[in-house]
């Protein structure tokens, strides 16, 4: 899937229609959408950026108290730090994602190639809903999984980790391969599964039987 993303950002900066791709820095709120190109993107201060379209060739990079809303376009790379917020969800494909000192993520929907968790001591969210992440997931720090019937294969899987399994909350079945490196040349040892919180919430039809009871109690009473 990387290669298949670097593929088509490789044909669209060697078109005409992207000559004139420059970078832009958010100080204020922004949108990005169809139509627009840049290399890279700096989002600065209380910015919010609802980006629903367009294409990111480089990275793009939430500072500060900063959030961005990404629902649609394509990107190579987000970088999100200090205690900036990304939300992803509709079509947004991204390249990889990186989430460093003390910011938030929600992930709702939306396609990612790789996504390193790589906090420290912070107590804002890493929450997963949805979505694809179709290389792998590395965490040093908790990320929180929001689903149902959920298989942990330690066997599976193509980066040491194993592999995840289960239904999002909207049904849609995943598979998520984790990443852990035993004896890494820089140091410490990194296990993703160690840090993964699951969050399992009963299957709809569970989650109506369980109304449907309450209703019947309270008629009885």
């Amino acid at each position: 899937m990387r290669e298949k993303i670097h593929t088509i950002l490789m044909f669209l900066l060697l078109s005409p229609a992207l000559c004139h791709a420059t970078n832009i820095a958010f100080y204020t709120d922004g949108v990005i959408q169809e139509g627009d190109e840049y290399v890279s993107v700096g989002v600065y201060n209380n910015a919010r950026v609802d980006m629903t379209g367009g294409i990111v060739t480089n990275q793009l990079t939430t500072y500060d108290y900063s959030t961005l809303n990404a629902l649609g376009g394509l990107l190579e790379a987000i970088v999100s730090v200090e205690f900036s917020t990304v939300n992803l969800s509709g079509v947004v494909r991204i390249g990889g994602m990186t989430v460093e000192e003390s910011s938030a993520v929600n992930m709702f929907g939306g396609e990612v190639d790789s996504l390193k968790i790589l906090k420290i001591g912070s107590s804002n969210p890493v929450n997963l809903y949805g979505g694809i992440i179709s290389d792998y997931l590395l965490a040093t720090s908790t990320v929180n999984i929001y689903g149902y019937d959920f298989q942990y294969n330690p066997l599976a899987g193509d980066y040491g980790g194993g592999q995840l399994t289960g239904f999002w909350l909207d049904d849609m079945p995943f598979s998520i391969d984790l990443y852990a490196v035993y004896n890494p040349p820089y140091g410490a040892t990194i296990d993703t599964w160690s840090h993964v919180v699951l969050r399992e919430i009963p299957e709809p039809c569970t989650l109506a039987l369980l109304a449907f009871g309450a209703i019947i109690r309270l008629r009885r009473r």
